[in-house]
């Protein structure tokens, strides 16, 4: 589903009923805080962030898309490939009892507390999608699995309701047990795209 299908749905179903529906900016708006929210729910959009070591540096800029660190994986240079020893190993992520782990402190922020220089880290981490706006919203090639719209649906509702002055504490309410409903119905019926992260796609591209 492209976003313009996405938004012409929001506009003609969720929000037809309230004053938000007229106007195209609030509507993009929690087009935007749904889709932040749901893809970071189930690590939908995942990206690899590979990084060498400089000597005394510990602190390293993430991606401005990163929402997530999901795994960190150290290249091992006493491994031999050529041997089909595997050169990459997993460290933990901000876990004090692990001596290679690596952590988070801030967004956007990789803290390596032991820097060997030219050690290479490939961080697999969970993205946020593009950000929509008026202008752009034909143009971004970006396509939304199916089995997500009601979850998205849902969210940008109960934000739109929520946002409003008012007594709408019940529709609020409602749309929030929906969401919560409807990822439960995803998660139940094994719909999310979990990615399977190996050391193999790592070596296939030459690291």
């Amino acid at each position: 589903m492209r976003l313009k299908e996405l938004y012409d749905i929001l506009k003609n179903t969720e929000l037809k009923q309230i004053i938000v529906g007229e106007n195209e900016e609030q509507i993009i708006g929690f087009m935007n805080l749904a889709l932040i929210e749901v893809y970071g729910k189930f690590a939908i959009l995942q990206e690899e962030q590979v990084i060498e070591i400089v000597e005394g540096q510990t602190r390293y800029r993430l991606q401005d898309n990163s929402q997530k660190v999901l795994q960190v994986y150290m290249r091992n240079t006493l491994k031999n490939p050529l041997r089909g020893e595997d050169q990459f190993m997993e460290v933990g992520v901000n876990d004090i009892n692990d001596d290679e782990s690596v952590f988070t402190p801030q967004p956007y922020v990789l803290h390596v507390p032991n820097p060997n220089a030219g050690r290479i880290y490939s961080i697999m981490q969970i993205v946020t999608p593009p950000y929509i706006t008026k202008a752009n919203i034909d143009m971004v090639d970006f396509i939304i699995p199916p089995q997500y719209l009601s979850v998205i649906l849902s969210y940008a509702a109960y934000r739109a309701y929520k946002s409003m002055n008012g007594d709408e504490q019940s529709e609020i309410g409602s749309h929030y047990r929906t969401y919560m409903a409807e990822c439960k119905e995803v998660l139940k019926n094994g719909l999310n795209n979990y990615s399977i992260l190996t050391n193999v796609k790592l070596t296939d591209r030459g690291f």
